[in-house]
């Protein structure tokens, strides 16, 4: 009978398996392909419930990882709308009147991203709309609602 000697690893170690109540890759992955609409769904106050789907990015939303980043993004978009642009700098993808104009209001909004706790997840859904949609009024200065108003209607949520 062999014996192993010191240092000598005596087993193959189990590769670990899916953590108990984790979601599966393929709810993951169509969570991720269908993240604006589910977003969308959401800020109309669709219940996570409703679907795995819902249920997962529900949690995504209200997660402080995603509440940071949205509550940078928007004071990102504060900062660069009030940046003067140069001759040769490039155009700045967001709509800057419309930022400019939604300043307070955003930078309020990135403020009660991470103050509030336990945010509802419409809330957290109309800043991801706002954020992360390209057809958004943060970007699109041709769309019928301005950025103030997509933002106080996001504050009065997660209040």
């Amino acid at each position: 009978m062999l014996q192993p000697t010191r240092g000598q690893a005596t087993g193959v170690a189990a590769r670990p398996g899916p953590r108990r109540g984790a979601p599966g890759l393929g709810l993951r992955m169509r969570v991720w392909a269908g993240a604006l609409r589910l977003d969308c769904r959401l800020a109309e106050g669709v219940s996570p419930a409703n679907s795995p789907e819902l249920a997962l990015r529900a949690r995504q939303l209200v997660d402080d990882r995603s509440r940071r980043a949205l509550s940078d993004a928007l004071t990102a978009a504060v900062r660069a709308a009030w940046r003067p642009r140069g001759p040769w700098a490039p155009a700045t993808p967001i709509a800057a009147r419309g930022v400019r104009d939604a300043a307070t209001h955003l930078e309020c909004l990135a403020r009660d991203l991470m103050t509030v706790t336990d945010p509802p997840v419409r809330g957290m859904a109309l800043v991801s709309f706002l954020v992360c949609d390209p057809i958004s009024p943060l970007y699109n200065d041709q769309s019928p609602v301005t950025v103030s108003e997509i933002a106080e209607r996001a504050r009065s949520a997660l209040s």
